[in-house]
């Protein structure tokens, strides 16, 4: 005699419900599938992601100020703030 090892025991199966119905029903509201994802959560994230790609690395304009306070002698730097910024990260 064969046993076929992918077809399920008919013995082994029940088709009883849960003694607990709240758990059950906790259960059911779970998303169980990618495809239940709102539409709003995709469009929200999609969103977020094509501001995120289209902020530049580098904020020339800051840079840009900051080179000609600079060069014009106008930028003073706060040793102690300074220090204190790198301890407190």
């Amino acid at each position: 005699m064969r046993i076929g090892l992918n077809t399920p025991d008919p013995q082994g199966i029940s088709a009883q419900k849960p003694a607990n119905s709240a758990a059950a029903s906790d259960a059911s509201k779970m998303p169980t599938e990618k495809s239940e994802v709102s539409l709003h959560d995709a469009t929200s994230l999609s969103a977020l992601a094509t501001r995120a790609l289209q902020t530049p690395e580098v904020r020339q304009d800051r840079v840009d100020s900051l080179r000609q306070s600079i060069a014009s002698g106008q930028y003073r730097l706060d040793a102690k703030a300074s220090a204190e910024a790198m301890l407190n990260q």
